[in-house]
């Protein structure tokens, strides 16, 4: 019984407390109320918006749970990595915006 209670003592700490902290993150980010604080956050984190280390830590964490959401972060790394053209798209050429000249081309079939 207390073992149990051990567990989810930690696994409430692990899961809740880095979702909380994110979401006070992004409110004093939004907002810039307190200053001291939007201040104290900027230099803490890069970027003043945060590298995501804790997304990934809690995905992680979800993925040793659930083997689904394994299979998700590992399509993300696999999305990153392939190229996603506008042409590729079918029907081949039925669009067209140039850019250089300003014009749209919309072919009807």
């Amino acid at each position: 019984m207390i073992l149990m209670l051990v567990v989810c003592l930690v696994m409430a700490s692990v899961i809740v407390v880095p979702l909380v902290l994110s979401v006070a993150r992004r409110l004093v980010l939004r907002t810039g109320r307190p200053r001291w604080l939007r201040r104290l956050v900027c230099t803490l984190t890069t970027g003043g918006g945060g590298s995501g280390a804790g997304a990934a830590v809690a995905d992680e964490l979800a993925a040793a749970l659930n083997p689904n959401k394994r299979v998700e972060i590992e399509q993300r790394r696999t999305e990153r990595w392939v190229r996603h053209d506008g042409e590729a798209g079918a029907p081949p050429h039925a669009t067209g915006v140039d850019l250089a000249t300003g014009r749209a081309v919309i072919r009807r079939r």
